[in-house]
């Protein structure tokens, strides 16, 4: 297993960033991965179209609460379109099936450390904990209350 993403994981798993609760959020949602009955609940706030505080608390394996707090140190200050640009970026990384299609390599978002867990490609049936704050993510954006990794192709 590569160090870096061994590492990452550990650290974020252990110390997770922006766990816990927001002071009215003005989005959230339940997640679920039914496959290995992973929960998440995110919080948001956003301001002006841009996310300026995110939370999420649940019980999720080290990989959903490590791409978790990952995800919430990198979408401070992003846009929902800006978001969804970086949510395929990082499908087309861990390997989901097509996705990534039209994506240059002059125009791909900046993952930073969410790179890391490019070693999902070879784990496939691990890449729905990482996707499960994703789907979360997208789904608290749409103004969904609840969703599952079901949803996703991975």
């Amino acid at each position: 297993m590569n160090a870096l993403y061994r590492d990452i994981v550990l650290d974020h798993h252990r110390a997770p960033r922006r766990h816990g609760a927001l002071e009215q959020p003005t989005h959230a949602c339940d997640g679920v991965n039914a496959l290995c009955g992973d929960s998440l609940h995110v919080e948001l706030r956003l301001h002006e179209g841009r996310i300026t505080e995110y939370a999420f608390r649940g019980e999720c394996c080290a990989i959903a609460t490590a791409t978790a707090s990952l995800l919430g140190e990198r979408v401070i200050g992003m846009t929902p379109p800006e978001i969804a640009a970086l949510q395929q970026a990082f499908a087309a990384l861990v390997g989901v099936e097509g996705v990534g299609a039209g994506l240059l390599d002059d125009v791909t978002p900046d993952l930073g450390d969410l790179a890391a867990l490019s070693e999902l490609t070879r784990y496939p049936a691990r890449r729905k904990c990482a996707l499960l704050p994703w789907a979360t993510l997208a789904a608290a954006l749409a103004g969904e209350t609840r969703t599952t990794t079901e949803k996703d192709s991975a």
